[in-house]
């Protein structure tokens, strides 16, 4: 079993155990979470709110009940994650991946940023490329950045690795 963070619980909705959830929308395919501290809880209703997403977990009965839930983390088991276009990834999949620029590793994917318009890799360096800095910001954007068979190739950018 491999879990992955895909959230944590908000704010508690209502009077009947609701918690609003921020966090990766793939929470809409799930049968079931696991919660921080908890184990796995069934789904029992999932909507919207507004921009909100609301879920109502088995056992969360009442307000008090989801107060206590309120700011912990929710996982996914791997196996239950819904499969992706061609061309998607989730975000837990490409942390570790060596990264290269020119056929040249220059470090590995140690995080991913949500920057609102786009996602940003965090990319920790090796070798003389990256020695002065240890981390470097780099858009995950088409055309110039390919995620292909375990490694994530980006095209050298004067000024991106100088």
């Amino acid at each position: 079993m491999r879990l992955v963070e895909i959230g944590r619980f908000g704010a508690p909705f209502a009077l009947k155990g609701g918690l609003k959830f921020r966090g990766e929308p793939v929470l809409l395919h799930l049968e079931r979470v696991y919660v921080e501290g908890h184990g796995f809880r069934a789904v029992e209703d999932l909507y919207r709110v507004g921009e909100e997403l609301v879920v109502h977990l088995a056992g969360v009965t009442d307000r008090t009940l989801a107060e206590a839930l309120v700011g912990l983390r929710v996982y996914a088991e791997v196996a239950d994650l819904p499969p992706l276009e061609e061309g998607q990834y989730y975000y837990f999949a490409l942390i570790g991946l060596p990264v290269y620029v020119g056929g040249e590793k220059v470090g590995e994917v140690v995080d991913i940023l949500d920057a609102g318009a786009q996602d940003v890799l965090v990319i920790r360096g090796v070798g003389e490329r990256l020695r002065h800095r240890a981390e470097r910001l780099v858009p995950l954007q088409a055309p110039y950045v390919r995620v292909e068979e375990g490694a994530i190739h980006v095209e050298p950018i004067p000024g991106l690795f100088d």
